[in-house]
């Protein structure tokens, strides 16, 4: 067991020495290229950026631009005979110890959707590492199950809306610091002030929120928890500092008390009234949870439900055009009205 330990340890250090050589060049490597240079798994090559880090110090940065690791001390050289690191052996179960039931054909449809999740998002920025998720997943599964994909394409197709564009290895640095509780740097570009600030901070969480990415950490600036959307990260440092978490904390309870998440207050009803045309489409698929329908003798109807906020609520009812209109609350129709006033502007001011 020694001798392998100290194996693993060797091959370890190769690949850090070949990470820092690459980032001491300028070359900005990230933890694909390191995947890809050695043929280890994606998880591995963070371990080992992670290991470069803490182990060996290193003052590493992600650069947004290049997609990739530089040094903020350029100096700098690690010292690889000190860094104590140890690699564990972790035991495998067969195919048969984890697959110990058939598969029923509902879990082999939901892999098959997973496969078409693949495929629909082919070229985003984060689709090679679905792709690789799903390899590992199919191999897994060997002869147990097998299906005609071409088959299911006929029967079923998945139209999602595009994904956000999202630059994975932000995304894996934020991960990695909030796994290793270290605090970093945001290189951050604010919205409103279109303007790009320095943001010391202590990430705790990664949340999807309508379709967006956002860090919750606690900002050293302003001594509260602040909401960052991850599109606007460029960088992310590490300072090579880790923080304690406060123990109050707790996500559940923020995301009440954050005006992101919030909302409104107490849930408001809304009531909205559909024609003839788009009636058919409200009868044939559930719109909400609370949802009550008053149907009208000329085919058209009205439907009821409460929500916490209008922001989605105002893009879904305008993407019905002409054969929507708000009934109440009156805060909604004037908000629907002075959005397609703003709209009729802009189409007529030539």
């Amino acid at each position: 067991m020694p001798r392998k330990s100290q194996g693993k340890n060797a091959e370890q250090n190769e690949r850090l020495k070949w990470f820092h050589e690459q980032v001491a060049a300028g070359n900005c490597p990230d933890a694909t290229a390191l995947a890809e240079r050695f043929g280890v798994s994606s998880s591995t090559a963070q371990k080992d950026i992670k290991a470069l880090k803490r182990e060996c110090h290193a003052p590493l940065a992600y650069d947004r631009e290049h997609r990739g690791f530089h040094y903020t001390d350029p100096a700098f050289q690690p010292d690889f005979a000190n860094t104590g690191m140890q690699s564990s052996a972790m035991e495998s179960h067969s195919r048969s110890e984890v697959l110990k039931g058939a598969l029923t054909e509902g879990e082999v449809i939901s892999i098959l959707v997973a496969e078409m999740l693949r495929k629909q998002y082919r070229g985003a920025s984060f689709g090679e590492a679905v792709q690789n998720a799903f390899r590992k997943v199919s191999a897994s599964l060997g002869d147990v199950a097998s299906y005609d994909y071409e088959s299911l394409e006929r029967i079923l197709e998945l139209d999602l809306l595009p994904f956000p564009v999202l630059d994975l290895g932000i995304f894996e640095a934020l991960v990695s610091a909030i796994s290793s509780r270290e605090t970093v740097v945001l290189k951050y570009f604010s919205g409103q002030k279109a303007t790009v600030t320095n943001k010391p901070c202590d990430p705790l969480h990664v949340i999807n929120h309508k379709d967006n990415w956002y860090l919750v950490a606690f900002c050293h600036e302003k001594q509260d928890y602040r909401d960052f959307l991850v599109n606007r990260i460029l960088s992310v440092e590490f300072t090579g500092t880790n923080f304690v978490p406060y123990s109050g904390f707790a996500i559940a309870k923020h995301k009440q008390e954050s005006q992101l998440f919030r909302g409104i207050e107490t849930p408001v009803e809304v009531v909205i009234e559909f024609d003839k045309f788009a009636a058919h489409w409200i009868r044939i698929r559930s719109v909400h949870a609370t949802q009550k329908i008053v149907e009208r003798a000329d085919g058209s109807l009205e439907i009821s439900f409460k929500v916490c906020s209008y922001e989605n609520l105002l893009r879904w009812v305008l993407s019905f055009g002409e054969h929507a209109r708000v009934l109440a609350p009156l805060e909604l129709q004037e908000r629907v009205q002075k959005t397609i006033s703003r709209m009729n502007y802009l189409y007529n001011r030539f």
